[in-house]
């Protein structure tokens, strides 16, 4: 045991220099993985653990108060269904404003969901700063109210604004005084939002809300509407629901969505009027930017792992290249071939161990300063740590991974002869015959490093690997950054759009023609169309339907298969919503429309777009005309335009104002608009992708360090005999660099044109998580050759930079062995 110990450490202090790159490179490695997997296992507990700490159901439902008294007697005879609580609500189009009462935008919002404070869920309430949760929560005071922070992230809200609410003509302010934490309606992508009011403050809202509604039915000659429809765009009142599977179905294997499924079946409580949303659909919500972040997150760390297990096994490689009669003296002792191995095994094992250890225990450290930040795309605030056993799990088989590559390599050992190595005495490079690579004094620098590629090339095969690998990423990055690199693209790649000008006629004495040639004068227009959405309920859980006059508006390349829909019996589903329910291009899709009629659509084809997560349902307007009857809003007197230039939008709209007077309204009314949520996945994928980007250049820098000093030790006499021949330092480091330039420019070339060929499906299938499985990469080829010469130009200067000791070679010493 003692002799294999010295050896150990004799090999740790000889080749320092190359054991502190791999654990510089493992411990970056280790602190990434481990941060991102614990931050998706924290994200995701969290969600859970405060769902039901909370309160929440397996079901949640929200349903007008006209049919509420049965849909809840409904639920209680449910045998699956243990416990129905209610919570009073109402819904109002609001507004945000400043304090001084100037609007933040004029768009106005009306999925909302307005309740009295402790009277349904037990929520958190964040300090101020939104650094941590409030000790002592306290009501929000008579005029106050209380929103997530989703509202700060989308609108800007800041404690202090206004909250406008529109009462069927009469306007009620309320003012911001705090935020919550919301595990089910919390998060930026679920597109209704809750507020909390004091008691009294609700009561006296809630009463203005059933007045208006009651005198907006007489006046409609409607008798219910849907809530998330077009024509329930008023104020109304509403009855929260939170349902819970009984302890025998849950211990039978069923869930929230199971749940929501028995409920569509065997009652009415999940039709018409009533939206409804699985515990597990709600946390799918929460986990979208999560699930996409942390994979753009694990993807880096596993690659700094595999830049590392190459940079190992070149160093095992070239370590019993080198000391080839180190290894033979130690067998002519009587050293056994066993322990040797073992030595080997046991030096790049004790390197990654400590490196892996470290690296975990910092990236545990570092991963509660991501908390805050993640807040404001989850709603949520991790307060603490879950076991990390993931992460060590993850790491400890990456630990196992190295450590059986070492050992693969150290069987090398046995190969070596005690005899035949000390007649080799030392490894020195031997160069390719002159012959066949000709030095030439014209060009002494390339020919020189063209020359030692030749003779060694497995030296190179590490660089090439590292650079083919970083390029690959940095190139996968910067096509994503292009996908979205503007408002526009985001929501084309994204299969989502967005209206620059929503015109609705007010007066008959104007034409829709008419409106389109007044912003014509100004501006020229890209495309017009009509646009409608309700939410209908399949299988339990809702879903939106929207109709379309014009396709075009997704983008051509939205369409995965099949075609859009021609007829009204057709329809094209989400790809989330065709994986969940296995549809396929030609299968029948039975709808229950608001009325309780089945209707059977056809899947005319399957669409790339993040609506809904993914599962949202699109038909013509005749096809969702049929479908919804009154529950679809009129849109023979609505259109939607998008402008070829939208920055003179605020000038087209000013002129259509100016000409068009009170006959149109020019209220934003498009599904989208400019929605603040496609833009917040913009910024994240940006910041993300083009940060991994900068760091990836650094791990540039510390592979040709680790690469190069075995070749500077490898080729130590042969430089020594060039300096002796007359060739000056800065010649042989020019050459040394041009090695690194060729060999990187390669890989990189390679490791971009990949990507071109293949990139836009790996970013489809994880887009595909939350529906846009579609999603195209953008990068023109002259960016992508910009990437690759960039990526080798650093290897190049690296290996320049690294060189240095070339000057510290001394020839009488060389001449002297």
């Amino acid at each position: 045991m003692e002799p294999q110990r010295t050896l150990v450490l004799a090999g740790l202090r000889r080749d320092k220099g190359t054991f502190i790159g791999l654990f510089v490179l493992l411990f970056l490695a280790a602190c990434a993985l481990t941060f991102t997997i614990s931050l998706f296992v924290d994200l995701s507990t969290r969600a859970h653990d405060l769902y039901d700490e909370v309160g929440g159901g397996d079901v949640w439902m929200i349903c007008f108060t006209d049919e509420a008294g049965t849909r809840v007697a409904e639920l209680a005879e449910t045998p699956e269904v243990s416990d129905v609580r209610e919570t009073r609500a109402f819904s109002a189009p609001v507004r945000f404003e400043r304090p001084d009462g100037e609007p933040k935008s004029d768009m106005q919002l009306f999925m909302s969901l307005f309740e009295a404070w402790e009277t349904g869920l037990a929520f958190n309430v964040f300090t101020d700063d939104l650094s941590a949760h409030a000790a002592n929560p306290s009501a929000p005071q008579p005029g106050e109210v209380y929103v997530t922070p989703a509202e700060k992230v989308l609108r800007d809200v800041e404690l202090g604004d206004k909250i406008m609410l529109d009462m069927g003509g009469e306007k009620r302010w309320l003012t911001v005084a705090g935020y919550f934490e919301d595990p089910q309606a919390g998060t930026p992508f679920m597109g209704l939002k809750r507020y909390l009011v004091a008691p009294e403050t609700f009561d006296g809202l809630y009463e203005l809300a059933e007045k208006t509604y009651e005198t907006a039915q007489a006046a409609a000659g409607a008798t219910e509407n849907n809530v998330m429809g077009g024509i329930a765009q008023g104020a109304f009142p509403e009855l929260e629901i939170n349902a819970s599977l009984s302890p025998a179905a849950r211990a039978a294997g069923l869930n929230g969505q199971d749940l929501a499924s028995i409920i569509h079946r065997t009652s009415d409580a999940g039709t018409s009027g009533t939206n409804t949303y699985s515990k597990e659909t709600l946390l799918g919500f929460e986990g979208i930017v999560t699930q996409v972040i942390t994979a753009v997150l694990a993807t880096f760390a596993l690659l700094l792992f595999a830049i590392a297990l190459v940079l190992c096994v070149h160093s095992v490689a070239t370590a019993i290249a080198e000391g080839t009669v180190d290894w033979g003296i130690a067998k002519a002792v009587g050293i056994a071939p066993r322990t040797l191995r073992r030595t080997l095994i046991a030096q790049y094992a004790l390197v990654a161990c400590a490196a892996l250890a470290l690296g975990f225990i910092v990236g545990i450290a570092l991963e509660p300063l991501a908390w805050p930040a993640f807040l404001l795309v989850t709603g949520l605030l991790v307060d603490a740590p879950a076991p990390p056993w993931p992460a060590l799990l993850c790491l400890g088989a990456l630990l196992m991974l190295l450590v059986g590559t070492v050992a693969v390599k150290a069987r090398k050992l046995g190969c070596i002869r005690p005899l035949s190595a000390l007649r080799r005495k030392t490894a020195d490079v031997s160069f390719t015959p002159r012959g066949s690579c000709a030095i030439s004094g014209t060009h002494l620098a390339p020919s020189l490093a063209w020359r030692a590629v030749l003779s060694q090339k497995r030296q190179y095969v590490g660089a090439f690997l590292c650079s083919f690998l970083l390029c690959a990423f940095i190139t996968l990055c910067f096509g994503i950054g292009g996908a979205v690199a503007d408002d526009d693209a985001t929501h084309q790649a994204l299969g989502m759009w967005k209206s620059d000008i929503s015109a609705a006629l007010v007066s008959d004495s104007v034409t829709l023609d008419e409106v389109s040639t007044v912003i014509e004068e100004v501006a020229p227009l890209k495309r017009a169309w009509s646009e409608a959405m309700v939410s209908l309920s399949l299988d339990g859980e809702q879903h939106s339907f929207v109709g379309l006059s014009d396709f075009d508006v997704l983008g051509a390349s939205s369409l995965i298969t099949g075609q859009m829909p021609h007829l009204a019996n057709e329809a094209a589903i989400g790809l989330s919503f065709a994986r969940q329910q296995h549809l396929e291009v030609g299968d029948e899709l039975i709808v229950t429309s608001p009325t309780g009629e089945e209707k059977a659509l056809l899947v005319s084809g399957v669409i790339s777009s993040a609506l809904d997560g993914g599962t949202g349902i699109f038909l013509t307007l005749d096809g969702l005309e049929e479908l919804a009857g009154e529950d679809m809003t009129d849109v023979t007197k609505t259109r939607q335009y998008q402008l070829v230039d939208d920055a003179q939008t605020d000038a087209a709209l000013a002129h259509a104002e100016e000409r068009l007077g009170d006959e149109v309204s020019f209220d934003p009314t498009g599904l989208f608009g400019i929605d603040e949520v496609i833009l917040l996945i913009r910024d994240v994928l940006v910041m993300v992708g083009y940060s991994m980007t900068a760091f990836a250049a650094l791990l540039a820098c510390v592979a040709v360090a680790l690469v190069s000093r075995r070749m500077l030790l490898a080729e130590r006499r042969d430089l020594g005999i060039y300096r002796a021949l007359g060739l000056r330092v800065r010649t042989l480091r020019q050459s040394f660099a041009l090695r690194f330039l060729g060999v990187a420019l390669i890989g990189s070339v390679l490791g971009a044109a990949l990507v071109m060929a293949l990139g836009s499906q790996l970013i489809g299938s994880l887009f595909g998580l939350f529906g846009a499985g579609a999603f195209a990469i953008v990068l023109p080829w002259w960016l992508a050759a910009l990437l690759s010469a960039g990526l080798a130009a650093v290897f190049a200067l690296s290996a320049y930079a690294f060189s240095r000791s070339i000057r510290t070679i001394s020839i009488r010493e060389l001449v002297t062995e």
